[in-house]
């Protein structure tokens, strides 16, 4: 029976730098995985980094502060702190008065991580420290996102507490240290030191079979598999295939070394001259980012005429491929600590990570600043012409719709630029609905955007009803639901399911991608150097719409509450205003109404469907016959 290790009853001051680290990395990965997945949020990343930044911080050094009493708030107010932010202080103090923000068992396993019992006074000890960490990975947060805290924003720390988070180098977690009186006997010692190592796996099949058990267990979708080879290849480039446990901080520098030598888009394949169908490798990338990087050192100005790929991943990229190794290696940690690599220090390597030289109109800031104030939306008079094409006006035939004829097919391709629109909703979230999240016969109605089987979304936040704009019923949506119902599909869209790519993908290959190419050959009025709207900008333009309709009309049903409960946003903002209920769908039937009239007038066509054979993902092989 294998022997439980024993542990040390008490701290020592040794022992604090390197919890610190543990719970800071832990925190600052978290909160960068949140961002991440959240991009065009970054105000209320940094509204709530900020707010977090200070709870932490008052829980490390004055918990009374966080009671939730009209002395506490008085006193937060004396301090310097704003109605709006003392009020936002003491909400975060009541949601975590039941669910706490550090959770007791992660403290026990990182006391456990030092060979130290987690006995209550240890915990104690160690809540501090955590709290300490997770102050300052919410304060990197905001650096990460290129707009740090002002000096002073957040209250400073002892010098007892500052310590830990200025210590040049942060010991490694270390085995524990037993007092003579608690030694182990020497036999058991002996045979340790004689038996066999433990034989790591090399990173590709550990990364392999950890991405299997994370979407096994529901931590991570089918989605997460591209993102995690993809950081594996560059790593493994940068060092090969070496086993786990032989990972040092070297490793990760030279796979940030290779980040600026790769070309923007990499990696797709091509037909070799057996027309076989083969992927580019990393190596192959790094030689033609290589070649592409002289030209543009060369002569920059014919490089961009000459419309030359950029070379260098975006900050942004950098991040997320960093993220996804630390990511692997927590998990690592969590499950066989004895093969996780000791002292590995991320937070170092992210400091580091700078924007690639400018070329052409890509970079137009300095590097950690936020390039635009924000997306650009569509024109609407240039939204509009999207849809006064053959697609919804009459086409060639199911494989040519892009040209002029009398056929009007009804399906993904139909429906959902439409149903984007007039909701807010994000294109996953239309392409992938199921039929049962339809609902038809309700007094509104609507669509329940919500976690299915098809697909995930975003946040929590995006759960939500959303009514179906009278335009949409008026053409047939309603007859066309019905008919997938009656054929028993369950996706909504099937020619958008698709094994391995996601339903937004598909819809953006199939329709909008192409689409926009043929009315915009040239670009839209709103293209930036290469960069050109794109779908998240149809959500953009229709906040936008609502926004100008609330300073139009006054009225209180276009508020910023109704429109982030429409799209899908958490509603409460860094103000305080707080709503406990979603909105039902009758309370934003007069937006989407609104978001209607950017549509054409589409003439009503009777309902008709793919094909049988054709209501699934893909077309026929070959080239489609020309009409004659």
């Amino acid at each position: 029976m294998e022997q439980m290790p024993l542990l040390r009853r008490s701290m020592k001051a040794d022992d604090m730098p390197g919890l610190y680290k543990q719970a800071f990395e832990r925190e600052l990965d978290r909160i960068i995985m949140a961002q991440f997945q959240e991009p065009g949020r970054v105000d209320d990343h940094l509204a709530f980094n900020r707010h977090y930044a200070r709870y932490f911080s008052l829980l490390a050094t004055e918990p009374q502060l966080l009671d939730a009493s009209m002395e506490s708030h008085q006193e937060l107010v004396a301090r310097g702190l704003g109605e709006n932010d003392a009020d936002a202080l003491a909400a975060i103090a009541s949601r975590h008065r039941h669910q706490r923000a550090i959770s007791p068992g992660q403290l026990a396993d990182d006391l456990r991580a030092q060979g130290i019992e987690p006995s209550e006074k240890n915990l104690s000890a160690c809540a501090r420290i955590a709290a300490t960490a997770y102050r300052n990975a919410n304060i990197e947060a905001c650096q990460e996102l290129g707009s740090p805290l002002p000096e002073g924003d957040v209250w400073p720390l002892p010098k007892h507490l500052e310590r830990l988070a200025n210590a040049d180098e942060l010991p490694a977690v270390s085995a524990p240290v037993l007092p003579a009186n608690e030694a182990m006997e020497e036999a058991p010692a002996a045979a340790s030191e004689c038996s066999p190592p433990v034989v790591a796996p090399p990173l590709s099949v550990y990364a392999k079979e950890s991405l299997r058990k994370k979407i096994e267990d529901g931590a991570w979708d089918k989605g997460r598999k591209r993102d995690i080879e993809g950081a594996v290849r560059i790593f493994i480039a940068a060092n090969g295939d070496i086993p786990v446990n032989a990972i040092t901080q070297k490793h990760l520098i030279g796979m940030k070394d290779l980040f600026h030598r790769l070309p923007v888009v990499y990696g797709r394949t091509r037909k070799d001259e057996n027309r076989k169908e083969v992927r580019e490798t990393i190596e192959e990338a790094l030689e033609r980012g290589d070649a592409l990087r002289r030209k543009w050192d060369e002569d920059p100005t014919a490089a961009d005429a000459e419309g030359l790929p950029y070379v260098g991943l975006s900050l942004v990229t950098q991040r997320k491929h960093m993220t996804w190794i630390s990511a692997l290696m927590t998990h690592l940690e969590g499950h066989d600590p004895d093969l996780a690599p000791k002292g590995l220090n991320f937070t170092a390597v992210r400091k580091t990570l700078v924007n690639p030289k400018k070329q052409g109109e890509r970079q137009s800031v300095k590097n950690n600043q936020k390039r635009n104030a924000g997306r650009l939306p569509w024109h609407p008079d240039e939204l509009r012409r999207m849809l006064e094409t053959p697609v919804w006006y009459g086409c060639a035939g199911l494989w040519q719709r892009f040209e002029p004829g009398d056929e009007v097919i009804h399906d993904g391709s139909y429906w959902v630029l439409p149903l984007v629109i007039s909701t807010l909703a994000r294109s996953d979230e239309i392409a992938g609905l199921s039929v049962s999240d339809v609902v038809l016969d309700d007094e509104v109605p609507h669509l329940h955007i919500r976690e299915n089987s098809l697909r995930r979304i975003k946040t929590v936040s995006s759960t939500r009803r959303v009514p179906i704009a009278r335009k949409l019923l008026d053409l047939g949506f309603g007859d066309y639901v019905t008919a997938m119902r009656e054929a028993g599909h369950r996706a909504l869209f099937p020619e958008f399911l698709h094994p391995t790519m996601d339903s937004d993908k598909c819809f953006y290959k199939d329709l909008f991608g192409p689409l926009r190419k043929l009315v915009f050959p040239n670009g839209t009025s709103r293209k930036r150097g290469r960069k050109d709207v794109d779908v998240p900008s149809v959500r953009t333009l229709g906040f936008n719409v609502l926004r100008d309709k609330e300073d139009e009309t006054g009225l209180k049903i276009f508020n910023k509450a109704h429109r982030q409960g429409l799209g899908g946003h958490e509603p409460n903002d860094t103000e305080g205003k707080h709503y406990d209920d979603d909105f039902e769908p009758g309370q934003l039937v007069e937006l989407v109404e609104v978001l209607a009239e950017l549509l054409p007038d589409i003439p009503r066509r009777p309902l008709n469907l793919r094909p049988r054979e054709y209501q699934k993902f893909g077309k026929p092989r070959g080239r489609p016959k020309k009409r004659r």
